[in-house]
């Protein structure tokens, strides 16, 4: 009878992925909180593109988190390009028209809906990220797409970056935690976008209700690591249970920026 043998990761490996995993879970985990508190709206299902295209999120996202764990790291990068897109083109047909069935959606923004371009982030209403913060925001929405977006077509920085990485022995299921650690870098910086977004398309007491935390403080959430989700936090700082407390409040969400 042969011998089982297991395969360990080698320890700072594990450790990266082991942040992918915390990473994608809470993206997952705040999706799906944004959906169950809009669904308190008995219109939610038939007016708001959510109630379905949370699931295309939370596709995508899993399979980031698999595809990761299985030492493929581009793909995850396309998939990250669809949310970052997806949660754009929402966040605009739902404010441009939040009550419109979805059907009556898709038939009104069907040019833009259909389009690869995301000029329509020009025309999003920001309203809970501070005003300096926006344009910030709006280059941040841009970098990445761009970014994510040379991993959808065969282009020669691609081809470049996979002969490098092939010649220096770093093929599927042999990644550096170099590697998983800018694939972390990445999807944080795009979740949080996609987050932004998708609290934009909702009304505000959604981003409320998940952020403050019931004696005022802020929800320990690793997307309070951004600093466009920590903006955000701070439209919330007129709360009467954050007043007692709003200097600690608002220390603690400084320190804790990091994207």
């Amino acid at each position: 009878m042969s011998e089982k043998t297991s395969f360990q990761l080698p320890d700072d490996l594990a450790t990266a992925l082991a942040v992918t995993r915390r990473i994608v879970h809470e993206y997952l985990s705040t999706i799906r909180f944004i959906v169950g508190n809009s669904a308190r709206d008995p219109a939610f299902t038939s007016t708001h593109l959510l109630s379905y295209l949370s699931q295309d999120f939370i596709e995508s996202a899993g399979s980031i988190a698999f595809l990761a764990q299985s030492g493929s790291l581009s793909i995850p990068k396309r998939d990250l390009r669809f949310i970052i897109e997806s949660s754009i083109k929402l966040c605009y047909v739902q404010q441009k028209n939040y009550r419109a069935t979805t059907d009556e959606k898709l038939k009104q923004f069907d040019k833009e809906l259909s389009s690869p371009s995301i000029s329509i982030k020009r025309d999003i209403n920001l309203w809970m990220i501070p005003e300096p913060l926006r344009s910030d925001f709006d280059e941040e929405m841009g970098r990445l797409y761009g970014k994510t977006s040379t991993f959808v077509h065969l282009t020669p920085t691609q081809i470049s970056q996979r002969i490098a990485a092939v010649d220096a022995g770093r093929m599927i299921g042999f990644e550096s935690p170099k590697e998983v650690e800018e694939l972390n870098g990445l999807l944080s910086r795009g979740f949080a976008v996609s987050l932004v977004l998708v609290f934009h398309s909702v009304g505000d007491y959604v981003a409320g209700d998940f952020l403050v935390d019931s004696d005022g403080s802020t929800i320990d959430s690793y997307f309070l690591g951004s600093r466009f989700l920590a903006g955000m936090d701070e439209y919330f700082d007129y709360k009467a249970e954050r007043q007692e407390r709003l200097g600690e409040v608002q220390a603690a969400r400084a320190a804790n920026i990091r994207f």
